[in-house]
């Protein structure tokens, strides 16, 4: 089910493909530029051997040119590069211990058990499809509003088919506290807007759902007719919900965290909701009734009076009815499976199958991610990783402190509140030191007659009570949470509501890093990650919490102007990249990212000028082999949709252009594609 819905969610930001030249023949063959700077090299296809790589022209594309020309994208994947060389040895690592039955303990036994009922085809297919068939029938079954709030209310229902979506984190305002967020429900053509003036996205996506809704009603017993009413109500419910949720383009402004802040005592969520009875909803899920929730979008919520109707209920029937085939997918028979991911496939016009040992790693880390993170941890961390990041992370965190104690345009009272943030940073680096404890959790295996979505029902059941016994007590910002940040992941990030930096273990391989690199090669690898989460405390978003992970203002009206000038002008020199024919970029939608690729560099670049006989051309040129990359051009235009970070081309580029220490140290000059004039550099920090 995870790798399907995976799938969907990557398919599901696909532009319209027959309408976009990617780079005509002539591009192909001479190298053109089409962006007015720099050839797109992260197009399969888009690097010839007769496209110039000039160092000072275009230094990714000098960096990468013969990795590029040599690269294959593997069966089954839309891309290739160094992250995705670390993804891969990382899923090898996993899918080792999912096959070690020399491992022993109650994590080992979980994951053994799924792996068991995951890879056993045989009993599989001996189960077909039955297992989804209760599931298929409560929901058809529903045949009035009586009938539809009872299915609500019952909890022997997996629960994710819900108009609303029910979560447990930090408050924004009171981080000390866990709190319940209601928020909307996840739309089929993913944005708001696409309802009201349909794109050539919006069209593919329709078609997407239709082709692989109309496979699993029909496999799972619905006629051809049924099945296409039951699209076209789902779809016709889906507008309706449209109508009172906000488009995707308003999650890029700056006010959009501000605009997530209403609190509803109990009485007033009711009171809001009107008929809809989202109080016994939250208790059928598992959730307690906290002191107060925090409604992402009130107005939604106070329209699902007049969509909770008897009229409505064929619609919402339907809705649910799609929903729940599509979720089912790859916990069912080979058949089904092989026959949607054909279908994902042929769209997203990949080549070959996903392996076997991936598909059944997807099925259990996307149940067991805290069992598999603890036989990760103890099968493949160590503590010089840790002491190489922690150290890393000093140096990166002093550096920062002079950069903030430097900024010119910074006024001193903003000022202090920043260095005051740095100084109070927390720091997660590689893997806790208490490991996350799930023996209460159990399931029926092979030997006991389970099935993968029991399974599924069970692991739901158990996480929904762990979030539950969470609300309205005290947060441990100093505890790492593995079940909100497993180990075992290829990344890196800050998160602003506790103020912290995390560093994953699973990011630690292959050019990213390794323990025999040389201290250039490490800092222009994963050092230049940790600069880049770190400015994330300082970027648009992460400007806006405070020093105790708090969502407050503590910048002064004419220092956050200034800031704000700065980052526009960055936006805007995005807004005039055209990475292929007929792209539209948006440079607001990567802000928040290349502000911190830019402050990252800078930082490095301060540590750098600190050593004696340091050698830039290792640091800028493992840098730039970080961002390798070639992928499909429909999965580029998915990521240039949503995304948002800067295309990896422009990371290399975009983000070197901007300092004297790399224009200096390879001699680039006016008239260079590697050259931008100091007036028109837009490095935010």
């Amino acid at each position: 089910m995870k790798k399907m819905i995976s799938m969907l969610l990557v398919l599901l930001l696909l532009a319209g493909l027959g309408a976009c030249a990617f780079a005509d023949e002539t591009a192909k063959e001479t190298g053109a530029i089409l962006d007015g700077r720099w050839l797109c090299a992260d197009i399969q296809g888009n690097v010839t051997e007769n496209t110039p790589a000039v160092l000072k022209d275009n230094f990714g594309l000098y960096v990468n040119k013969e990795w590029i020309l040599q690269a294959e994208i593997p069966d089954g994947e839309t891309s290739a590069g160094a992250m995705e060389d670390v993804i891969r040895t990382l899923k090898d690592r996993q899918i080792a211990l999912l096959k070690d039955e020399s491992l022993t303990g109650h994590d080992a036994e979980l994951v053994h058990k799924l792996y068991a009922l995951v890879s056993d085809w045989d009993y599989r297919n001996a189960q077909g499809v039955e297992p989804a068939m209760p599931i298929m029938e409560a929901i058809r079954n529903i045949d009035s509003l009586e009938a539809l709030t009872a299915y609500l209310y019952d909890r022997n229902n997996l629960k994710r088919y819900y108009p609303l979506v029910m979560a447990v984190s930090t408050d924004f305002i009171n981080p000390d506290i866990y709190i319940t967020q209601i928020g909307t429900p996840g739309l089929m053509l993913q944005d708001s807007a696409e309802y009201k003036e349909r794109t050539q996205a919006g069209e593919l996506y329709f078609a997407l759902f239709e082709q692989l809704g109309t496979y699993m009603l029909q496999r799972l017993g619905l006629s051809a007719e049924e099945s296409a009413r039951v699209i076209e109500n789902a779809f016709a419910f889906d507008a309706l919900l449209a109508e009172h949720i906000k488009p995707v383009a308003t999650h890029y402004q700056a006010d959009y965290f501000a605009s997530l802040l209403n609190y509803y005592s109990p009485e007033e969520l009711e009171a809001l909701a009107g008929n809809f009875p989202i109080l016994d909803m939250l208790q059928a899920y598992g959730l307690k009734a906290g002191q107060s929730f925090m409604v992402t979008e009130p107005d939604y919520i106070a329209a699902l009076p007049e969509l909770y109707t008897e009229e409505n209920v064929p619609l919402m029937r339907d809705w649910m009815t799609l929903k729940a085939a599509l979720s089912v997918a790859d916990s069912l028979d080979k058949e089904t499976s092989k026959q949607t991911e054909a279908i994902s496939n042929a769209i997203m016009g990949v080549s070959g199958e996903t392996s076997e040992d991936d598909n059944a790693l997807s099925s259990v880390l996307g149940l067991l991610s805290v069992p598999m993170d603890n036989l990760y941890i103890q099968a493949y961390c160590t503590e010089q990783q840790r002491q190489d990041i922690l150290d890393i992370i000093e140096d990166v965190v002093a550096c920062y402190r002079t950069m903030l104690e430097s900024v010119d345009w910074l006024g001193d009272e903003t000022r202090a509140k920043a260095i005051e943030k740095l100084d109070n940073l927390r720091v997660n680096a590689v893997y806790p030191d208490e490991l996350g404890d799930w023996s209460a959790l159990d399931f029926a295996g092979i030997e006991d007659g389970g099935s993968l979505l029991a399974a599924n029902a069970a692991v739901q059941d158990y996480v929904i009570a762990l979030q539950s016994d969470k609300i309205d007590t005290a947060v441990d910002k100093d505890k790492w949470d593995q079940l909100m940040m497993q180990t075992a992941q290829v990344n890196a990030f800050y998160n602003p509501q506790n103020n912290s930096i995390n560093i994953m273990a699973g990011i630690l391989s292959g050019e990213i890093y390794n323990e025999d690199m040389s201290y250039e090669q490490k800092l222009g690898g994963i050092g230049t990650v940790i600069g880049h989460e770190i400015s994330h405390a300082f970027d648009t978003n992460g400007s806006q919490f405070d020093k105790d992970g708090a969502m407050a203002n503590w910048w002064t009206d004419e220092d956050y102007a200034a800031f704000q000038a700065r980052a526009a002008k960055l936006a805007a020199w995005y807004d005039g990249f055209i990475p292929w024919e007929g792209a539209n970029y948006s440079g607001q939608q990567v802000q928040t990212e290349a502000i911190a690729d830019m402050g990252g560099i800078k930082c490095l670049l301060a540590i750098a000028a600190q050593q004696e006989d340091f050698d830039y051309d290792a640091f800028f040129r493992q840098f730039a082999t970080i961002w390798r990359t070639q992928a499909l051009p429909a999965y580029l235009i998915a990521l240039a949709a949503q995304d948002t970070h800067p295309m990896r081309y422009m990371r290399i580029n975009a983000t070197l252009a901007q300092f004297d220490d790399f224009v200096d140290f390879y001699g680039i000059t006016e008239g260079d594609g590697m050259y931008l004039a100091p007036e028109a550099r837009v490095a935010v920090w």
